[in-house]
Protein backbone atom coordinates (compact mmCIF):
# COMPACT_ATOMS: atom_id res chain seq x y z
CA UNK A 1 0.00 0.00 0.00
CA UNK A 2 2.97 2.09 -0.38
CA UNK A 3 2.41 5.77 -1.28
CA UNK A 4 3.86 5.94 -4.69
CA UNK A 5 5.05 8.66 -6.84
CA UNK A 6 3.04 10.35 -8.94
CA UNK A 7 -0.20 8.83 -7.66
CA UNK A 8 -3.42 10.17 -7.92
CA UNK A 9 -4.51 11.78 -4.33
CA UNK A 10 -7.87 13.09 -2.96
CA UNK A 11 -8.14 15.63 0.40
CA UNK A 12 -11.16 15.93 2.01
CA UNK A 13 -11.55 19.13 3.82
CA UNK A 14 -8.48 20.31 1.65
CA UNK A 15 -8.91 23.91 2.77
CA UNK A 16 -8.25 23.60 6.58
CA UNK A 17 -5.24 23.58 8.94
CA UNK A 18 -4.77 20.51 8.45
CA UNK A 19 -5.52 20.01 4.38
CA UNK A 20 -3.43 22.64 3.42
CA UNK A 21 -0.22 21.89 4.83
CA UNK A 22 -1.03 17.80 3.82
CA UNK A 23 -1.50 19.38 -0.12
CA UNK A 24 2.05 20.96 0.06
CA UNK A 25 3.45 17.73 1.17
CA UNK A 26 1.83 15.58 -1.14
CA UNK A 27 2.37 18.12 -3.98
CA UNK A 28 6.34 17.98 -2.73
CA UNK A 29 6.09 13.94 -3.19
CA UNK A 30 5.31 14.10 -6.35
CA UNK A 31 1.84 13.31 -6.31
CA UNK A 32 -1.32 14.52 -8.26
CA UNK A 33 -3.52 16.27 -5.76
CA UNK A 34 -7.50 16.44 -6.07
CA UNK A 35 -9.06 18.78 -3.13
CA UNK A 36 -12.19 18.47 -2.04
CA UNK A 37 -14.05 20.74 -0.25
CA UNK A 38 -18.07 22.36 0.51
CA UNK A 39 -19.77 24.33 -1.79
CA UNK A 40 -19.11 27.87 -1.93
CA UNK A 41 -15.23 27.79 0.12
CA UNK A 42 -13.41 30.57 -1.92
CA UNK A 43 -10.04 29.24 -0.35
CA UNK A 44 -10.43 26.52 -2.93
CA UNK A 45 -9.02 29.18 -5.26
CA UNK A 46 -6.05 29.49 -3.15
CA UNK A 47 -4.91 26.19 -3.76
CA UNK A 48 -1.28 25.52 -5.37
CA UNK A 49 -1.05 25.33 -8.76
CA UNK A 50 -1.90 22.20 -10.54
CA UNK A 51 -4.38 21.05 -7.50
CA UNK A 52 -7.75 20.26 -8.98
CA UNK A 53 -10.38 21.84 -6.81
CA UNK A 54 -13.89 19.88 -6.55
CA UNK A 55 -16.69 21.23 -4.44
CA UNK A 56 -19.10 18.15 -2.87
CA UNK A 57 -21.31 17.37 -0.12
CA UNK A 58 -19.67 14.63 1.40
CA UNK A 59 -23.15 13.12 2.65
CA UNK A 60 -24.08 13.50 -1.29
CA UNK A 61 -23.21 9.26 -2.14
CA UNK A 62 -23.69 10.46 -5.96
CA UNK A 63 -21.37 13.32 -5.88
CA UNK A 64 -18.77 11.39 -3.82
CA UNK A 65 -19.19 8.24 -5.93
CA UNK A 66 -18.70 10.41 -9.42
CA UNK A 67 -15.24 12.14 -7.92
CA UNK A 68 -14.11 8.89 -7.18
CA UNK A 69 -14.98 6.74 -10.15
CA UNK A 70 -13.40 9.80 -12.49
CA UNK A 71 -10.59 10.36 -9.81
CA UNK A 72 -9.60 6.57 -9.29
CA UNK A 73 -7.17 7.66 -6.63
CA UNK A 74 -4.60 5.72 -4.65
CA UNK A 75 -5.31 7.11 -1.43
CA UNK A 76 -7.96 9.17 0.21
CA UNK A 77 -6.86 11.65 3.22
CA UNK A 78 -10.69 12.29 4.67
CA UNK A 79 -10.25 15.17 6.68
CA UNK A 80 -13.76 16.90 5.93
CA UNK A 81 -16.06 16.86 9.09
CA UNK A 82 -16.54 19.10 11.99
CA UNK A 83 -14.07 19.60 14.93
CA UNK A 84 -16.18 21.48 17.45
CA UNK A 85 -19.99 22.04 18.97
CA UNK A 86 -22.50 20.42 21.23
CA UNK A 87 -24.74 19.51 18.71
CA UNK A 88 -24.67 15.49 18.90
CA UNK A 89 -26.39 14.96 15.95
CA UNK A 90 -25.13 17.23 13.78
CA UNK A 91 -21.55 15.51 14.59
CA UNK A 92 -22.40 12.44 14.00
CA UNK A 93 -24.29 13.18 10.69
CA UNK A 94 -21.27 14.83 9.25
CA UNK A 95 -18.89 12.80 11.56
CA UNK A 96 -20.18 9.83 10.87
CA UNK A 97 -22.33 9.52 8.00
CA UNK A 98 -20.25 11.61 5.21
CA UNK A 99 -17.35 8.88 6.77
CA UNK A 100 -19.23 6.09 5.45
CA UNK A 101 -20.61 7.68 2.41
CA UNK A 102 -17.01 8.09 1.47
CA UNK A 103 -15.98 4.73 2.58
CA UNK A 104 -18.96 2.98 0.65
CA UNK A 105 -17.97 4.45 -2.47
CA UNK A 106 -14.40 3.43 -1.92
CA UNK A 107 -15.78 0.36 -1.81
CA UNK A 108 -17.82 0.56 -5.25
CA UNK A 109 -14.32 0.63 -6.72
CA UNK A 110 -12.71 -2.10 -8.58
CA UNK A 111 -9.73 -1.18 -6.91
CA UNK A 112 -10.44 0.59 -3.41
CA UNK A 113 -7.84 3.31 -2.77
CA UNK A 114 -6.27 3.31 0.76
CA UNK A 115 -8.03 5.54 3.02
CA UNK A 116 -6.27 7.69 5.88
CA UNK A 117 -8.43 8.71 8.68
CA UNK A 118 -7.33 11.19 11.14
CA UNK A 119 -8.91 10.15 14.60
CA UNK A 120 -8.63 12.45 17.82
CA UNK A 121 -7.26 12.58 21.25
CA UNK A 122 -10.63 13.53 22.75
CA UNK A 123 -11.59 10.08 22.30
CA UNK A 124 -9.94 8.92 24.99
CA UNK A 125 -11.30 11.48 27.14
CA UNK A 126 -10.55 11.15 30.83
CA UNK A 127 -6.58 9.35 30.87
CA UNK A 128 -5.55 8.94 34.37
CA UNK A 129 -3.08 12.15 35.21
CA UNK A 130 0.03 10.86 34.33
CA UNK A 131 -0.35 8.01 32.28
CA UNK A 132 0.02 8.84 28.52
CA UNK A 133 -2.55 6.62 26.01
CA UNK A 134 -1.24 3.49 24.00
CA UNK A 135 -4.15 3.14 21.29
CA UNK A 136 -5.53 0.07 23.31
CA UNK A 137 -6.57 2.61 26.12
CA UNK A 138 -10.04 2.24 26.88
CA UNK A 139 -12.26 5.44 25.24
CA UNK A 140 -14.08 7.77 27.92
CA UNK A 141 -15.17 10.50 25.60
CA UNK A 142 -16.01 13.70 27.58
CA UNK A 143 -17.26 15.76 24.68
CA UNK A 144 -20.23 14.90 21.95
CA UNK A 145 -16.81 16.01 19.42
CA UNK A 146 -14.97 12.85 21.12
CA UNK A 147 -18.02 10.73 20.48
CA UNK A 148 -18.68 11.60 17.42
CA UNK A 149 -14.92 10.63 16.35
CA UNK A 150 -15.09 7.09 18.20
CA UNK A 151 -18.25 6.04 16.30
CA UNK A 152 -16.31 8.06 13.10
CA UNK A 153 -13.19 5.81 14.11
CA UNK A 154 -15.07 2.55 14.62
CA UNK A 155 -17.00 2.66 11.62
CA UNK A 156 -14.45 3.29 9.08
CA UNK A 157 -12.29 0.45 10.76
CA UNK A 158 -15.11 -2.21 9.90
CA UNK A 159 -14.37 -1.69 6.33
CA UNK A 160 -10.80 -2.68 6.71
CA UNK A 161 -11.70 -5.07 9.19
CA UNK A 162 -14.35 -6.76 6.37
CA UNK A 163 -11.66 -6.13 3.97
CA UNK A 164 -13.51 -4.10 1.63
CA UNK A 165 -11.62 -0.73 2.22
CA UNK A 166 -7.98 -0.68 3.61
CA UNK A 167 -8.30 2.26 6.53
CA UNK A 168 -6.02 3.35 8.61
CA UNK A 169 -6.42 5.70 11.28
CA UNK A 170 -4.35 8.59 13.00
CA UNK A 171 -5.51 9.35 16.06
CA UNK A 172 -4.01 12.79 16.19
CA UNK A 173 -3.48 14.95 19.38
CA UNK A 174 -3.17 18.74 20.01
CA UNK A 175 -1.64 20.40 16.77
CA UNK A 176 -0.67 23.39 16.59
CA UNK A 177 2.00 25.78 13.81
CA UNK A 178 1.38 28.11 11.15
CA UNK A 179 -2.22 28.26 10.05
CA UNK A 180 -3.55 27.16 13.83
CA UNK A 181 -7.41 29.02 13.71
CA UNK A 182 -8.47 30.89 16.88
CA UNK A 183 -11.06 28.46 17.24
CA UNK A 184 -8.22 26.21 19.19
CA UNK A 185 -6.12 27.45 22.19
CA UNK A 186 -2.70 28.69 20.66
CA UNK A 187 -4.75 30.30 17.54
CA UNK A 188 -6.77 32.29 19.78
CA UNK A 189 -4.03 33.19 22.20
CA UNK A 190 -1.77 34.01 19.58
CA UNK A 191 -4.52 35.67 17.59
CA UNK A 192 -4.93 38.32 20.65
CA UNK A 193 -0.82 38.64 21.41
CA UNK A 194 -1.12 39.84 17.56
CA UNK A 195 -3.86 41.67 17.52
CA UNK A 196 -2.22 43.60 21.01
CA UNK A 197 0.84 44.47 19.09
CA UNK A 198 -0.75 46.00 16.09
CA UNK A 199 -2.70 48.16 18.69
CA UNK A 200 -6.03 46.94 18.05
CA UNK A 201 -6.66 45.64 21.51
CA UNK A 202 -6.08 46.42 25.02
CA UNK A 203 -2.21 44.55 26.43
CA UNK A 204 -4.74 42.19 28.12
CA UNK A 205 -4.83 38.47 27.20
CA UNK A 206 -8.03 36.82 27.96
CA UNK A 207 -7.48 33.00 28.94
CA UNK A 208 -9.33 29.90 29.73
CA UNK A 209 -8.33 26.79 32.32
CA UNK A 210 -4.28 26.82 31.99
CA UNK A 211 -4.52 23.73 34.65
CA UNK A 212 -4.35 20.96 32.04
CA UNK A 213 -2.03 19.11 30.74
CA UNK A 214 -1.42 18.32 26.73
CA UNK A 215 0.59 16.72 24.03
CA UNK A 216 1.67 18.88 21.57
CA UNK A 217 3.05 18.48 17.75
CA UNK A 218 3.30 20.87 15.02
CA UNK A 219 0.89 20.94 11.97
CA UNK A 220 3.82 19.94 9.68
CA UNK A 221 4.59 17.10 11.72
CA UNK A 222 1.17 15.67 12.14
CA UNK A 223 0.79 15.95 7.91
CA UNK A 224 4.12 13.86 7.50
CA UNK A 225 2.60 11.11 10.44
CA UNK A 226 -0.27 11.16 8.28
CA UNK A 227 1.61 10.80 5.01
CA UNK A 228 4.00 7.71 6.71
CA UNK A 229 0.81 5.99 7.02
CA UNK A 230 -0.31 6.18 3.82
CA UNK A 231 3.06 4.27 3.16
CA UNK A 232 3.71 2.28 5.87
CA UNK A 233 0.74 1.90 8.18
CA UNK A 234 -1.42 -1.41 8.84
CA UNK A 235 -4.97 -1.55 7.48
CA UNK A 236 -7.02 -1.60 10.36
CA UNK A 237 -4.87 -0.51 12.74
CA UNK A 238 -4.98 2.91 14.86
CA UNK A 239 -1.69 4.73 15.21
CA UNK A 240 -1.14 7.91 17.82
CA UNK A 241 -0.07 10.58 15.89
CA UNK A 242 1.49 12.71 18.92
CA UNK A 243 4.92 13.55 20.80
CA UNK A 244 4.70 11.81 24.00
CA UNK A 245 5.31 15.38 26.03
CA UNK A 246 3.35 16.33 28.50
CA UNK A 247 2.98 20.39 28.59
CA UNK A 248 0.94 22.42 30.81
CA UNK A 249 -1.47 25.10 29.34
CA UNK A 250 0.05 27.52 31.57
CA UNK A 251 3.65 26.77 29.99
CA UNK A 252 2.20 27.45 26.86
CA UNK A 253 0.65 30.57 27.12
CA UNK A 254 3.44 31.75 29.38
CA UNK A 255 5.70 31.39 26.07
CA UNK A 256 3.59 33.24 23.80
CA UNK A 257 3.97 36.00 25.81
CA UNK A 258 7.41 36.11 25.92
CA UNK A 259 7.64 36.16 22.37
CA UNK A 260 5.13 39.17 22.36
CA UNK A 261 6.84 42.44 21.45
CA UNK A 262 4.92 44.20 23.69
CA UNK A 263 4.16 43.66 27.75
CA UNK A 264 1.00 42.02 28.50
CA UNK A 265 -0.75 40.75 31.18
CA UNK A 266 -2.90 37.96 31.42
CA UNK A 267 -6.45 37.51 32.96
CA UNK A 268 -8.90 34.57 33.34
CA UNK A 269 -11.92 34.64 31.38
CA UNK A 270 -14.70 32.63 32.28
CA UNK A 271 -16.40 32.29 28.94
CA UNK A 272 -13.48 30.69 27.69
CA UNK A 273 -13.72 27.85 30.22
CA UNK A 274 -15.09 24.61 28.90
CA UNK A 275 -16.72 22.15 31.09
CA UNK A 276 -15.87 19.09 28.87
CA UNK A 277 -11.87 20.29 29.65
CA UNK A 278 -9.86 17.25 30.19
CA UNK A 279 -6.95 17.75 33.00
CA UNK A 280 -4.53 15.49 31.09
CA UNK A 281 -4.44 14.26 27.44
CA UNK A 282 -0.95 12.98 26.21
CA UNK A 283 -0.13 9.76 24.22
CA UNK A 284 2.73 7.51 23.63
CA UNK A 285 3.64 7.17 19.80
CA UNK A 286 5.73 4.26 19.93
CA UNK A 287 3.26 2.44 17.72
CA UNK A 288 4.28 4.92 14.98
CA UNK A 289 7.52 5.09 15.30
CA UNK A 290 8.06 1.56 15.44
CA UNK A 291 5.27 0.76 12.08
CA UNK A 292 7.12 4.49 9.92
CA UNK A 293 10.12 5.15 11.58
CA UNK A 294 8.25 8.53 12.21
CA UNK A 295 8.99 10.84 14.70
CA UNK A 296 8.63 15.01 15.06
CA UNK A 297 11.48 17.03 13.90
CA UNK A 298 9.92 20.75 15.51
CA UNK A 299 9.98 21.95 18.96
CA UNK A 300 7.19 23.87 20.71
CA UNK A 301 9.19 26.53 20.91
CA UNK A 302 9.12 27.09 16.81
CA UNK A 303 5.59 25.90 16.97
CA UNK A 304 4.36 28.68 18.91
CA UNK A 305 6.50 30.67 16.79
CA UNK A 306 5.43 30.04 13.76
CA UNK A 307 1.57 30.22 14.87
CA UNK A 308 2.12 33.79 16.15
CA UNK A 309 3.80 34.89 12.86
CA UNK A 310 1.63 33.51 11.08
CA UNK A 311 -1.19 35.39 13.33
CA UNK A 312 0.98 39.01 12.95
CA UNK A 313 0.78 38.86 9.25
CA UNK A 314 -2.88 38.02 9.42
CA UNK A 315 -3.24 40.62 11.13
CA UNK A 316 -1.19 43.30 8.67
CA UNK A 317 -2.84 41.88 5.47
CA UNK A 318 -6.28 42.11 6.72
CA UNK A 319 -6.31 43.82 10.04
CA UNK A 320 -8.13 41.24 11.96
CA UNK A 321 -7.49 37.06 10.09
CA UNK A 322 -9.66 34.59 9.57
CA UNK A 323 -12.07 33.10 12.10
Amino acid sequence: MAGNTAATVLVTGATGFVGRPLVDLLLANGHRVAAASVAGDRLLETLPEGVEGLAFDILDGDAVAEALGRLQPAAIFHLAGLARGGDLQRLLSVNVMGTETVLRAAHGMASPPTVILPGSAAEYGALPHGEPAQETAPLRPLSPYGVSKVAQTLTALGYAWRHEVPVVVGRVFNITGPGEPATMLVGAIAEQVAAIEAGRRDPVLRVGNLDPYRDYLDIRDAVRALYALWQAGTPGEIYNVCSGAAIQVRSVVERLVAQSRVAISVEPDPERQRPSDLPYCVGVPARIRSATGWHPMLGLEVSLGAALDWWRSSKQQSGRGPS
